[in-house]
């Protein structure tokens, strides 16, 4: 609806069926009291207070920001806010909440570890769950070239190298565990919920897969597991969001954000699920190959040409299984059973069905 279809009215003046009892307690707080009650951001006046504290704390003159504040993402308890500057990179504002309150710890932490790797961090605050940062450039989703996505796995490879011997420090900030071992323990629950899915009935033309292809399924999946984890490849930081919104371009190289879903375990994993992305897509599907040699090539200091090449070999099906496992708490609860959730699930295990009959033609000989 166009903005001059809308108009003010006194609240007085809405019907009753216009408006729930509970709406109408809400603006009534909100008129008279300035909140909701709800949340930080559920308020008048907190992004006056933003740049107050940003002003304090980065000695940054309130006269620099020149009005252009933008609120790309909000609710009661998250935000997420650029704001322009004269003459200067914009800054930008994120807040979370519910069920992303461990990115707060995850950011600082990783922020500190790793400072080349993130956008520049500039103050945070814990009763926000927020943190000031620097504008690090601009996505990949916007400037799409081979050279900055090779930049970009380069980076990844660096910043993974350097978490190699931080797995208890990246797990005590919030990072999930995704090791091998913890991935294959969880995979009889997970391959069982897979098969519940694809009991249920499906709109979609695509055939089911039946019990006895998802217990191969998981024998190879178990297998990949097993046969990555006997490579002896150190665990390092995976990223779990790798879509091309969360790497940054700009003068200094490429960076991360976005880090609620952050694990620890294989690093193979991460690549592997950004390289399907671009595998995925016809217009960068022919940039696999140099992406992938500017993986191997950053880890050929660590790791030798067979423990490379069997990683890439084995790595596809358990990507996807990481996904999956990322979903923990719904699979473990009646979230399970929500029809979005359920096609999800039968999505995932197709995935892992093309994936596995790629690695049953190599007949998972590398480990």
């Amino acid at each position: 609806m166009p903005l001059h279809a809308y108009s003010w009215d006194n609240r007085s003046a809405l019907r009753d069926d216009e408006i729930t009892g509970s709406q109408d307690s809400v603006i009534g707080n909100l008129l008279i009291e300035g909140e909701t009650g709800r949340g930080i951001f559920s308020r008048f006046g907190w992004i006056d207070e933003a740049l107050d504290w940003i002003s304090a704390e980065a000695e940054i003159g309130r006269e620099e920001f020149n009005g252009g504040v933008r609120q790309m993402n909000a609710s009661a308890d998250c935000a997420l806010v650029r704001c322009e500057r004269r003459g200067d990179p914009p800054l930008w504002l994120k807040a979370v909440g519910d069920p992303s309150v461990h990115e707060f710890e995850i950011t600082t932490a990783l922020s500190r570890l790793f400072p080349r790797h993130l956008p520049r961090l500039l103050a945070f605050r814990e009763d926000w769950r927020g943190w000031w940062m620097e504008d690090a450039g601009r996505s990949l989703d916007e400037v799409r070239s081979v050279d900055l996505f090779s930049q970009a796995v380069s980076s990844l490879a660096e910043l993974q190298k350097a978490s190699i011997d931080l797995s208890p420090v990246l797990l005590e900030s919030g990072c999930r565990d995704q090791r091998m071992g913890v991935l294959r323990s969880h995979l009889p629950e997970i391959v069982e919920h897979m098969h519940e899915a694809m009991s249920e009935p499906s709109f979609s033309c695509t055939p089911q897969l039946g019990r006895s292809r998802i217990r191969e399924l998981k024998a190879i999946v178990e297998e990949a597991c097993i046969g990555l984890e006997a490579l002896g490849i150190p665990d390092s930081l995976l990223h779990g969001d790798t879509h091309y919104g969360n790497i940054l371009a700009g003068p200094l190289g490429c960076v991360f954000t976005d880090w609620a879903r952050a694990a620890v375990g294989n690093p193979f994993i991460t690549f592997e699920q950004l390289r399907t992305q671009v595998a995925q897509d016809r217009d960068t599907a022919h940039w696999v190959g140099p992406l992938t040699e500017s993986y191997r090539q950053s880890w050929r200091e660590v790791l030798t040409e067979d423990q490379i090449k069997c990683a890439l070999s084995l790595v596809p099906p358990v990507a996807i299984l990481s996904y999956v496992f990322d979903q923990w708490e719904r699979l473990a609860s009646e979230d399970r059973h929500d029809p979005q959730f359920q096609s999800y699930l039968r999505a995932m295990t197709r995935q892992i069905d093309r994936a596995a009959r790629a690695i049953d033609t190599k007949a998972i000989l590398c480990a």
